[in-house]
C-alpha cells in the first residue's frame, strides 16, 4: 500500500506577506518619480563621494551639479535645471543664515552630508507645490496612490486623499524618518526657516501665530534649547505663564506629556494655543505609552489645524505596527 498523500483544503491557501511598510511610502515613492527614478538608491548612487560636500566657486552645491548631469532633464520634466538650480540657491542661503551663529562663536560651519541635501531638497520641491497649488498636489497624490493600490492584495491598500475636501488641511503634516545621529536637528532648524520664507513669499507670514516644538521629555527640550541658540534661533522653554520676548519669532519648546485637554499644575490646554502654528515634533511616540498615542497625535492636529507640522522620528516602523491607520498617515506623510 502507498503512502497517503496529504489532501490540500483549497480555502486554506496561503495568503501572500503584507507590503512592507518601507513599501508603502506613496509621498516618498512620488517625489523619486519626479526625478525619474524609482528607488532611493538610484537618486544616491552619485552623490555619495565625500568630495561634493559642500559649495563650487559660484556658491552652488555641488551635489546639485551631480544631479544635473547623472539624471538628464528628459528624465525629470518637472525638476528642469533651473528650477532645481533656484531650489540650491535658497538651500545656500538658509545654510548660511544657520552659520552665521555659528562661526561667530567658533563652532565649524554645516556642510551637509548628501541625504541631508536631499532631504532639504524634497522639502523645498514639496513645500513650492504646497503654497502654489494644494488641490494640484493632493491630485497627483491620489493618482500615485492609486497606482500603489492596483499592485497590492486590497488589505495593503491606502486610503485616498479626499478630493472634495480642504487639501491645505490634508497636506500639512510631512515626517522625516531618519536614524539617531543623522542631524535632524539642523535639518528641523532648516526647516523653519525654509517654511517661514515660503509663508513670506505667499504674503502670509502674519497667519503665523507660534512655532511650537514638542519633545518628550525635558531633558531633550533642554538640549534642543542649546542647539537652536548654536544656529542663532530664538528659543524658549514654553511657560504658560505668559508669552516671552520672542513671542510669535521665537521656537516654544514643550514636552508632549504636557499637552492636555484642560490646564492644570503641570499642564497646559491645547486650545489655548490657537490652531495656526509651525509645529515641530520630535520622537513624538516615544513620549507617549501605547495608550496616549491617540490623544498626542489629536493634540498635534489640533495645533497645525491651520498651520504645519514637521515631524522627525527613527522609529515610525515601530509605531504603526498593528495599525492601519498610522499606517496611511504616515505612508501618505512621509517625505524622506
Amino acid at each position: 500500500m502507498g503512502m497517503k498523500t496529504k489532501r490540500r483544503n483549497p480555502s486554506t491557501t496561503t495568503a501572500p506577506p503584507p507590503v512592507r511598510f518601507e513599501r508603502q511610502l506613496v509621498l516618498n515613492q512620488w517625489l523619486l518619480g519626479l526625478f525619474g527614478v524609482s528607488h532611493f538608491k538610484q537618486l544616491v548612487e552619485h552623490l555619495r563621494d565625500e568630495a561634493l560636500e559642500g559649495l563650487d566657486e559660484h556658491h552652488i552645491h555641488r551635489f546639485h551639479h551631480a544631479l544635473c548631469v547623472h539624471l538628464p532633464a528628459e528624465r525629470r520634466p518637472q525638476l528642469p535645471d533651473d528650477i532645481l538650480l533656484a531650489y540650491d540657491q535658497e538651500i545656500v542661503a538658509i545654510t548660511q543664515r544657520l552659520n552665521e551663529r555659528r562661526t561667530l562663536h567658533g563652532d565649524p560651519p554645516l556642510v551637509w552630508k548628501y541625504f541631508q541635501y536631499l532631504a532639504l531638497l524634497f522639502t523645498e520641491i514639496y513645500l513650492d507645490r504646497y503654497f502654489q497649488n494644494p488641490q494640484a498636489l493632493l491630485a497627483a497624490l491620489n493618482t500615485h496612490i492609486e497606482a500603489f493600490n492596483n499592485g497590492v492584495p486590497e488589505s495593503d491598500r491606502l486610503a485616498l486623499l479626499d478630493p472634495a475636501g480642504d487639501a491645505r488641511t490634508q497636506l500639512n503634516k510631512i515626517a522625516f524618518w531618519m536614524a539617531t545621529g543623522s542631524g535632524k536637528t539642523l535639518l528641523m532648524h532648516a526647516h523653519i526657516l525654509q517654511y517661514r520664507r515660503y509663508l513670506e513669499a505667499h504674503g502670509r507670514a502674519g497667519e503665523l501665530n507660534r512655532i511650537i516644538l514638542l519633545t518628550p521629555n525635558e531633558g531633550l527640550s533642554a538640549q534642543h534649547l542649546k542647539e537652536f541658540r548654536k544656529s542663532g534661533i530664538e528659543a524658549e522653554l514654553f511657560s504658560k505663564d505668559g508669552r516671552g520676548l520672542f513671542a510669535g519669532q521665537a521656537v516654544e519648546i514643550l514636552e508632549i506629556t504636557k499637552l492636555k485637554e484642560k490646564t492644570g499644575e503641570k499642564t497646559v490646554d491645547v486650545e489655548a494655543f490657537e490652531a495656526n502654528n509651525l509645529v515641530l515634533v520630535d520622537e513624538g511616540h516615544r513620549g507617549a505609552s501605547a495608550g496616549e498615542q491617540g490623544a498626542w497625535m489629536k493634540h498635534r492636529n489640533t495645533l497645525c489645524e491651520k498651520g504645519f507640522s514637521f515631524e522627525y522620528s527613527a522609529t515610525f516602523g515601530q509605531a504603526v505596527k498593528q495599525n492601519q491607520s498610522l499606517r496611511n498617515l504616515y505612508a501618505r506623510s512621509i517625505l524622506f
